[in-house]
């Protein structure tokens, strides 16, 4: 047994697998690093295969520039680059990959065939490479490179086990080959997904190639960002403030044509948007950012996808500032409602935030007051003074109709939404749940749905902002029962069309709340378990006031 306080070299093909796991931790890391390798090769086409999520086959075809006979013996080994020559190069990297550390990661942990030609040579080559053995032959191939990638992981078990399900590797491989997509619309992109095209993405403009990887409808919605300042340019596209998402997968960003992950720069995207999209609501954005390489670190992640910046100042601030001037048509709101009117009060005098009702109306043993900072609505009922949380109120009486199948409203005319392709593959499985709460939703051809009806309770709701905030929602139902489907989504979809803090109710609109609010199963909650009001008793007043 070897003595732990003793220092000792690792045998090689340990410090392989070590090393892999750096670069290649799932099946989408595989595509990516190929692709990459792709694009540096010049290539206009890019063909990816998967099968089994990416752990029985990964394949990537190219007609880049290809590599001669020992070129492509030499690339497996660990280090071994072309676009590297000395540690002045390091300083300014102008292409994708660098680090020469791909294909030798590949080959520790899986089985790696490459097969390729130069446009200079009539006779290709066949490189295997397995359990640290490289072969080599003479083969038919056409002008390019083709990596087939097989048995992931087969000599490291205990890796495969942190993967996810085969249908969740597959959709983050094609989330990958979309970012690439976006950053190249020049380049023609297509994934197969266990022999059935997936992807399809031919030559096209950055908008077009948008309407692809995002959405038809999401890149009607775009909006052009032109901005440059000495060596610094964004240009892209952004959503205007009619459209939004719940989170941030509608956003990307490159610099110098290499994707990048950064939670500032979806900060400064984010922040213009500030009085133009509701709070709870993400923007879309493909931006480029172009700055002087010398003025950026890429080799500060094992997997490239972050960067350091010398100037990030300078770049977030141009982020911001070009997506500012990009919205300058769109009015700015600022939710100040302090000057507006009580429109049913003629005494005035009342407490700060505070807006009486007038006398003489009873709603089901709960008199309403007034209005609270447009959040809370004041009521008197016989045990003493009850706030009621509007939107926590509203959510479970809808919460509850949902469930109980209550009526439903026909469309006329239906709505066409237009998804991406991972969104249309996420929604298919759950439409049976969505029709048994009432949202009649049903495939139209490729990526689009028809909603043909809604829920009455939920109708002066968007159909595309419902869609949208439910697929938020069914990445976390696949593990769950049919009955816990069905609820997750009634409490989604009654979230969603609640009203929200800030709305200001009229008189009705308070009655018709209380009245619904009270004849509500279990009111004390919303479905998230929030509480819907708080009770301030008449006892409690007298304490409070030394009465008693």
């Amino acid at each position: 047994m070897t003595d732990p306080a003793r220092i000792w070299v690792l045998p090689a093909p340990i410090a392989d697998r070590i090393a892999a796991g750096e670069v290649v931790d799932r099946p989408a890391s595989v595509v990516k690093e190929l692709v990459e390798n792709s694009l540096d090769a010049g290539a206009t086409a890019i063909s990816v295969e998967i099968r089994n999520g990416g752990l029985s086959l990964i394949r990537v075809s190219d007609d880049g520039s290809g590599m001669g006979a020992d070129d492509a013996a030499l690339a497996v080994q660990r280090f071994s680059t072309s676009k590297i020559h000395s540690l002045a190069d390091l300083d300014a990297i102008t292409t994708l990959g660098f680090r020469g550390e791909a294909l030798a990661s590949m080959a520790a942990v899986a089985r790696l065939e490459i097969l390729t030609r130069s446009r200079d040579v009539l006779e290709g080559v066949r490189v295997l490479a397995a359990d640290g053995q490289v072969e080599s032959q003479p083969a038919a191939s056409p002008a390019g490179c083709s990596v087939a990638v097989t048995d992931l992981f087969y000599n490291t078990p205990a890796r495969r086990k942190f993967l996810k399900s085969p249908l969740r590797e597959s959709q983050l491989v094609r989330d990958a080959v979309a970012r690439y997509a976006l950053a190249r619309p020049g380049v023609a992109f297509r994934l197969l997904v266990n022999g059935k095209e997936s992807f399809v993405a031919p030559p096209a403009s950055p908008l077009e190639r948008i309407a692809v990887a995002l959405g038809r409808e999401a890149a009607q919605e775009m909006i052009d960002v032109k901005w440059e300042a000495a060596d610094l340019r964004v240009e892209g596209f952004i959503s205007a403030p009619t459209i939004g998402r719940q989170n941030r997968q509608g956003q990307f960003f490159f610099v110098n044509g290499r994707p990048v992950r950064s939670g500032l720069l979806a900060v400064m995207l984010e922040r213009p948007y500030a009085g133009r999209l509701p709070l709870e609501r993400r923007p879309l954005g493909v931006l480029h950012i172009r700055v002087d390489p010398h003025l950026v670190d890429v080799n500060v992640h094992p997997r490239k996808d972050e960067i350091r910046l010398s100037q990030e100042r300078s770049v977030y601030g141009a982020v911001s500032r070009a997506v500012e001037e990009a919205l300058a048509p769109f009015p700015q709101t600022v939710q100040d409602t302090t000057g507006i009117a009580w429109p049913f009060a003629e005494n005035g005098g009342a407490l700060a935030g505070l807006r009486e009702m007038p006398e003489g109306y009873a709603a089901g043993g709960l008199e309403p007051l007034g209005q609270l900072e447009n959040a809370y609505i004041v009521a008197r009922s016989h045990d003493g003074l009850v706030v009621v949380d509007q939107h926590a109120a509203h959510e479970q009486v809808i919460f509850e109709g949902l469930l109980a199948g209550g009526e439903n409203q026909t469309l006329t005319p239906t709505v066409q939404v237009a998804l991406t392709l991972r969104e249309a593959d996420l929604l298919e499985p759950f439409l049976p749940a969505l029709g048994e709460l009432g949202l009649e939703v049903e495939p139209f051809g490729g990526n689009t749905f028809l909603v043909r009806g809604l829920p009455a309770a939920v109708r002066r709701i968007d159909p595309r902002y419902l869609l949208d905030a439910l697929l938020g929602e069914l990445p976390g139902c696949r593990t769950l029962s049919p009955e816990e489907v069905r609820e997750k989504l009634a409490a989604k979809t009654a979230c969603t069309a609640a009203m929200k803090a800030g709305d200001i109710l009229s008189e009705a609109e308070m009655r018709g709340l209380l009245t619904a609010f009270q004849a509500a199963w279990s009111p004390a909650t919303c479905p998230h378990g929030r509480p819907a009001f708080v009770l301030l008793t008449t006892d409690e007043l007298e304490r409070r006031f030394m009465r008693r």
